[in-house]
């Protein structure tokens, strides 16, 4: 629900704040006091098409924020985490247009686009009033509310499950008879393809082993010369470092017979030439291992290339190229047995295909069921809000087969016996809307899942009694999400928890509109002055307080 919106330089606005609250609130002043300005504000705010005649004269800019609780708000969340954006239960939102008709929009201070926010927005408020969208006039939206009247949720979930495997059967199909038709020529390729890489008798982990390979074969020339080097130092040539040990350890026996502890020096001693010994062993073992074999050379070098073809065609690394192997031998077996196999699939799609035409048929025939109770139960809450002739109705057609079943569903209506029914979207009047969608609220609100909700000239041409009923009906409603209507009647002000007056006044020779939520005293003023006009009468007085009273 919302719970703060701050509005800045937007039409005879300069800088307003309005806190809400839950419950009902009401939104009343005189015509032309900029009323509608407050709803229009929102609808902005959640994506409504921007204009740059909207900015107040004189500034460059202006700015509507709005905090909104999103605490019970799963489809909000769920989008928001999408997003990547971080959120608690509540959201800012804020949106910007300037006067080159640049328009900004910020959620938690993270920019997202206008097409997020609106489709953010038609989960966070829903608009009752001309020329403003909202999610009861949505097909999708509409099915939604009669299959969770219906039930239907666990039957939808079967069918989704079932489509999604038809979908992929059918697909299946699609791409066996679209290779059939080239069918000789992929199976000569695929052929091809497969002796090219049984041919090579890949190993996964032969690349590695090439790669370690290749450099001791290419230099075992320069590997002998330098263990040869090597070999001839530690014990081969003349003053060797085996002779030069041999030399040091006779000069250590002198110095043990001249008396000096050579002990250490005699440990250390031995414990070098052994590791000489050790070091000389490694590096014959080294030289004897190498083996200077240009054919061995050669035939590696071609593997490598050959591998290196072979990868450029068919995969990255070896094993993703014996994987393609398998995966082609399978493709020629479809290709070779292309009638048996698209027998067998097109007996699995039948199959599928009636399980799901039974799901779908089940689905209908409770949708039609529980349509029949719902537009039952709306024409009575119209009669009862004073459109005695209104029509209402939900055209149920066959269609094609989704995974939500094979109707094509409306709600439809007409103000006037006799005549013909429009989907509800196209219903002209601001106020014949809101009424009819107050009556449709009223009937599916435990299956209806916007937190907030705005009527707007929801009492026009409504009389006083009339009037009252609506009140009582927007007070109900209230009791499980936010409402918030715009009305000029005392019988519905009265109902609200909450009531904001909004109202023009003039500074520095220009007309501002300002908002004033109101405490008890000014709520009764307010409403003796709807009752009665400017001149507030004590009869007028007397009427709101027993109004308010009575509510």
């Amino acid at each position: 629900m919302i719970t703060a919106l701050s509005i800045k330089n937007y039409a005879l606005i300069e800088n307003i704040t309005i806190d809400f609250e839950k419950g009902l609130t009401v939104i009343t002043g005189e015509t032309g006091a900029g009323k509608s300005i407050i709803i229009d504000s929102i609808d902005l705010l959640l994506g409504a098409r921007a204009s740059t005649s909207i900015i107040r004269t004189g500034t460059k800019s202006c700015t509507i924020t709005a905090e909104f609780n999103i605490s019970k708000n799963t489809n909000v969340k769920s989008i928001l985490s999408d997003l990547s954006i971080d959120f608690e239960k509540e959201i800012i939102i804020r949106r910007q247009i300037d006067s080159s008709g640049k328009s900004k929009a910020f959620i938690n201070d993270i920019s997202v686009s206008i097409n997020t926010l609106s489709n953010i927005g038609k989960y966070l408020v829903d608009f009752y009033a001309q020329h403003k969208s909202n999610m009861l006039f949505e097909q999708n939206y509409q099915k939604q509310i009669v299959d969770s009247i219906a039930n239907n949720n666990s039957l939808l979930e079967k069918l989704s499950v079932k489509y999604d495997k038809y979908e992929s059967l059918k697909k299946q199909k699609e791409e066996i008879e679209k290779a059939n038709t080239d069918r000789e020529r992929l199976l000569d390729l695929y052929k091809y393809q497969i002796n090219e890489i049984n041919k090579a008798n890949l190993i996964s982990d032969e690349e590695e082993k090439i790669e370690q390979e290749l450099p001791k074969l290419k230099n075992a020339e320069k590997i002998k010369t330098v263990t040869g080097e090597m070999l001839s130092i530690l014990y081969k040539q003349e003053h060797s470092v085996t002779d030069n040990l041999s030399i040091i350890n006779k000069q250590v026996d002198l110095l043990e017979k001249y008396g000096i502890n050579v002990e250490n020096i005699s440990k250390n001693l031995a414990s070098s030439m052994s590791q000489i010994d050790d070091i000389y062993r490694e590096v014959e073992d080294l030289s004897n291992s190498i083996d200077i074999a240009p054919e061995k050379l050669d035939s590696m070098l071609e593997r490598q290339q050959l591998i290196k073809k072979l990868k450029s065609k068919y995969g990255k690394t070896l094993q993703e190229i014996i994987d393609y192997g398998k995966q082609l031998e399978d493709k020629v077996k479809n290709l070779e047995n292309y009638e048996v196999n698209m027998d067998k699939l097109q007996k699995e799609i039948n199959l599928i295909l009636k399980e799901i035409t039974s799901l779908c048929e089940q689905i209908s025939d409770k949708r039609k069921k529980v349509s029949k109770s719902i537009s039952k139960d709306i024409i009575s809450e119209l009669e009862d809000l004073n459109m005695k002739n209104s029509q209402f109705e939900i055209d149920i057609k066959k269609g094609e087969i989704t995974r939500t079943g094979f109707d094509d569903l409306d709600f439809m209506f007409s103000a006037n016996k006799g005549e013909k029914l429009y989907p509800l979207s196209l219903v002209a009047s601001g106020g014949e809307i809101s009424r009819v969608m107050l009556a449709l609220s009223t009937t599916v609100s435990n299956n209806y899942n916007v937190d907030t909700v705005i009527f707007d000239e929801i009492d026009t041409g409504t009389s006083g009694k009339t009037g009252e009923k609506i009140g009582k009906k927007l007070k109900s409603l209230s009791k499980e999400r936010q409402i918030i209507s715009i009305s000029h009647l005392a019988q519905i002000a009265s109902n609200a928890d909450n009531h904001i007056k909004i109202y023009k006044e003039s500074e520095n020779g220009r007309n501002i509109t300002k908002a004033k939520v109101l405490n008890d005293k000014e709520r009764v003023e307010e409403i003796a002055k709807i009752i009665s006009g400017e001149k507030v009468t004590e009869h007028a007085i007397k009427h709101a307080e027993e109004m308010l009273s009575d509510n």
